[in-house]
């Protein structure tokens, strides 16, 4: 069952997949109006499979149906529309975005534009094509210098417009990155749990699926009011891709021989050194304060038989981490560390990196969330 693109661009994906015949598999495309009308269709027997986003399983998790089928994810990174690249906006410009952790990311890279999300306008709109349209027109009529919007939203406007991607920058730690939202990208093709899935192994991501059961995990283990203000991206990568970005960054920062060290990955069964081939799962997550100016994150990178074991630690740490961001620091009193400290905090202070009213103020204040 397929319905009409809804802006997340699960419809158009799986329609491509449709078409491709992977396989050689006989694959039909039957329309309805809507994804409520579909499921009820695949409950009711009607339908085999119906094509459903990270966010939707995430929220609708049961019994009923069965997710083991993910299509190879899509970019999960959103798009600026817009002349000028972030770095290049005017001071003072006009962004909109469309989540509160873009918001906060865009003003982590540049403190003095105007960021504002949509919901700041208290606008009814007829749909989501109907929002970025009128986005568009504030662009073309210069009332903003630019907005923030997914890629499928991008692609539905009538007009070939610029976009700059917001991307994660691993390669380079001298540009600020943009973290994806939670479960960005999957397309999940929904079952009945007597569906015979195994007829499509051949064709199914499993690194994807992974991925998502993991990103799924992370997300149960923290409250969920933050869930709009983290940033979070779970992928299977060779540990050849993961070598390569940390040696671009090593050159960048004059330390390339660390990469060295990375090649300590080692396979505990046979006691050898990992092949460049192999894959391991490499995690991002991070929370932003609400000016943009404290982040929060971690970053983890375990192998794929270590998913849970890795996927534990990684929560327990960020946990931690969080409780400790949410503390009053307590000013130190010791000589020669409170020497340290001073010097330490005069420098911020001069350098306009810390104010004076930050200084034993927890580094995540209430209003954050």
């Amino acid at each position: 069952m397929v319905y009409p693109e809804n802006g997340d661009g699960v419809s158009t994906h799986a329609r491509k997949f449709i078409e491709s015949s992977p396989d050689n598999l006989q694959l039909i495309a039957k329309e309805v109006p809507d994804l409520s009308t579909a499921i009820e269709l695949l409950l009711d027997g009607h339908a085999d499979m119906v094509p459903v986003s990270g966010k939707w399983l995430y929220d609708h998790r049961g019994n009923d149906f069965s997710s083991a089928l993910v299509l190879p994810r899509r970019e999960p990174t959103r798009v600026l529309v817009g002349e000028d690249k972030p770095e290049y906006i005017p001071k003072n410009g006009i962004i909109v975005a469309d989540c509160e952790l873009i918001r906060r990311q865009l003003l982590r890279l540049r403190p003095d534009l105007d960021v504002r999300t949509i919901a700041e306008y208290e606008i009814k709109f007829e749909d989501i094509f109907n929002k970025v349209n009128w986005l568009e027109e504030l662009r073309v009529n210069d009332e903003i210098n630019g907005y923030v919007t997914t890629r499928t939203l991008h692609s539905s406007l009538s007009t070939r417009v610029r976009r700059h991607t917001l991307g994660v920058q691993r390669q380079d730690d001298a540009r600020s990155r943009f973290v994806p939202t939670p479960l960005e990208g999957y397309t999940i093709l929904l079952t009945r749990s007597d569906f015979p899935a195994s007829r499509f192994s051949k064709v199914i991501d499993f690194g994807a699926s992974l991925s998502l059961r993991i990103e799924q995990s992370i997300l149960d283990s923290i409250d969920k009011k933050t869930h709009d203000k983290i940033g979070l991206l779970v992928e299977q990568r060779k540990v050849r891709s993961i070598l390569q970005d940390h040696g671009n960054r090593g050159r960048f920062l004059d330390t390339e021989s660390q990469v060295k060290e990375w090649k300590s990955f080692t396979n505990k069964e046979e006691g050898t050194s990992t092949k460049d081939s192999d894959s391991r799962i490499d995690v991002i997550l991070e929370t932003l304060s609400k000016d943009g100016t404290v982040t929060t994150s971690i970053e983890r990178i375990f192998p794929t038989e270590e998913s849970h074991t890795g996927t534990q630690n990684l929560i327990s740490t960020w946990k931690k981490l969080i409780q400790i961001a949410h503390e009053k620091p307590e000013e130190e009193k010791r000589g020669r560390m409170k020497k340290f400290m001073d010097d330490y905090i005069e420098s911020m202070l001069s350098e306009g990196r810390l104010s004076q009213d930050r200084i034993y103020s927890p580094l995540f204040r209430e209003d954050n969330y």
